[in-house]
């Protein structure tokens, strides 16, 4: 019984972990940063120019800029997020027969964001995203040199459930941002052909979880029937032995919630890459994007329900509870708070491109990405102190857990992924764009979840360009990301296995679970020289 509730408290802190792998993915990748240009080009772009942004998709293509020029950017969109839980025929078989699910054939939607506000209380629900950024880039009269800086997003994703909804289990708030303020970058155009740029990013990384906890599963089915049999015999002679009467703990039963607030103020990045166009109709392009290795610190709460705290009263208070309360909790705390941190690796990324002018009004570009989520293998939580639930979490997995600390197997994959966008020069003043681009899952099927539900996803993009004078330019760009998961009752321990050791973690064993993301961004760029 003991042992049951342990693997739930290990549980709380492994769910905190695979969100991380889970936040980004390929749902974040490129998304936010906003370039009306890259969205409209589904985000082939490597070989063409894409303004001040440059600095992130290719320093390289800054040599485009000439003089003195200034961007500003305004930049929001809507994340609709729907899950779905359907009970199978044979539900609460593993559950001792116990199948009174509340979350049983319900629904759940989102459509609330959240952003984290470094300084201002973290993360915080907000009516809506609206961003307004901005950048510099400077080329001297003559000299082949270009150099800017620029703010942008490479990842911001966040949204928040209501308290009732049913994917609350994989997710209450969850916020996973990272914010580049400063970016300090240099081009130098080798010749008429080639030109090649370096920049140097500092960004703020951010990862805030808010999350119930619940564990249904075979241990926790037994423990619900017992109770029910036991339970509702008045002056039972039984629980002078083993008391497990004092509160519910059943395999639907709400145990816990979950608070976690990390951040990292400066993680540094480099972006290097070349520009080469021997022709007017044809350009290639390629940029590497550096990991950044992290040290996340920050606190966590665990606030623990009355069902909780009365069953290990109730517990401790009989004769085999007594013998075991060295071990186990006493149910005298309502909840547990520390500093914890995190080591995390935000992934290198690899693009290289063409851009083809087949006929002067018609432009193709094609990319080629790869991006190194294998850096994900494995991630490793820190403790500020010994805890008696990573104690017993050390016992059940040695080569996972210290008595300080938790390192936990992903599995995660690099991945491939390529991108088409069309341009057509509609008059000297107006471009008129669209893309594609299919964003394969990094996630394995077996490691599937609704904390961010992302399976394979396909990006669609619009936009234009105006060029309002001579020295102003307004481009603006829509995309649309659509993702559906489909994840059969037992087929990721992630999320619905019901297994005897799967407690870690599983609140929707034995279910039936869909998922369906819709994301659409809106960008505008206002550009001119000063």
């Amino acid at each position: 019984m003991k042992l049951v509730i342990y693997k739930k408290n290990y549980g709380l802190l492994v769910a905190m972990t695979f969100f991380i792998g889970s936040a980004q993915a390929q749902l974040s990748q490129n998304l936010t940063i906003g370039n009306p240009k890259a969205m409209a080009l589904g985000n082939a772009i490597t070989a063409d120019s894409s303004g001040i942004d440059a600095v992130h998709y290719n320093p390289a293509a800054l040599t485009k800029l000439k003089g003195r020029q200034v961007a500003v950017k305004f930049v929001t969109g809507l994340l609709d997020i729907r899950s779905e839980f359907k009970a199978p025929e044979n539900y609460g078989d593993s559950f001792f027969g116990l199948s009174d699910d509340p979350v049983a054939n319900r629904s759940g939607r989102t459509t609330t964001p959240a952003m984290y506000f470094p300084g201002l209380g973290g993360a915080r629900d907000v009516p809506v995203i609206f961003a307004p950024l901005a950048g510099i880039s400077i080329s001297p009269p003559g000299s082949k040199f270009t150099f800017a800086n620029n703010v942008y997003a490479p990842q911001a994703l966040g949204f928040s459930r209501d308290d009732n909804d049913p994917g609350r289990y994989q997710g209450k708030q969850v916020v996973m941002q990272r914010i580049t303020y400063l970016s300090p970058s240099v081009a130098y155009q080798v010749n008429d052909d080639l030109s090649v740029g370096l920049s140097i990013g500092f960004s703020h990384q951010a990862l805030s979880l808010n999350e119930d906890f619940r564990a249904p599963g075979v241990l926790t089915g037994f423990t619900g029937a017992a109770q029910d049999a036991l339970c509702t015999i008045e002056g039972n002679p039984f629980e002078v032995l083993l008391n497990i009467c004092g509160g519910d703990l059943g395999p639907f039963t709400d145990v816990a919630n979950i608070k976690l607030d990390l951040q990292q103020s400066l993680s540094p990045t480099w972006n290097i890459g070349f520009l080469w166009e021997p022709v007017d109709w044809f350009a290639l392009g390629a940029v590497y994007q550096s990991e950044a290795k992290m040290k996340l610190k920050g606190d966590y709460n665990i606030s623990y329900s009355d069902d909780w705290q009365g069953f290990w009263q109730g517990l401790d208070s009989s004769l085999i509870g007594a013998i075991f309360s060295s071990i186990t909790p006493d149910g005298v705390f309502d909840n547990e708070r520390g500093k914890v941190s995190l080591d995390l690796t935000y992934p290198a990324h690899f693009s290289t491109g063409i851009k083809l002018k087949p006929t002067p009004k018609w432009q193709i570009n094609f990319d080629v990405k790869w991006t190194d989520y294998a850096a994900w293998n494995e991630f490793e939580i820190k403790f500020d102190r010994e805890l008696d639930i990573l104690a017993i979490a050390s016992l059940l997995s040695p080569d996972n857990a210290t008595s300080r600390s938790l390192i936990l197997d992903r599995g995660y994959k690099s991945v491939w992924s390529w991108a088409l966008g069309v341009q057509y020069q509609f008059n000297d003043r107006l471009s008129l764009r669209a893309g594609y681009e299919p964003r394969p899952s990094a996630i394995p099927g077996n490691k599937a979840d609704i904390l961010v539900p992302i399976g394979d996803a396909t990006l669609y993009g619009l936009g234009a360009g105006y060029q309002w004078d001579k020295d102003t330019v307004i481009d603006f760009g829509f995309n649309y990301l659509v993702s559906k998961q489909n994840i059969p009752a037992g087929s990721s321990c992630s999320i619905n296995c019901s297994r005897i050791d799967g407690l870690v973690y599983n609140p929707y064993a034995d279910l039936d679970v869909k998922s369906t993301v819709k994301a659409y961004v809106f960008a505008l760029t206002y550009r001119t020289t000063f």
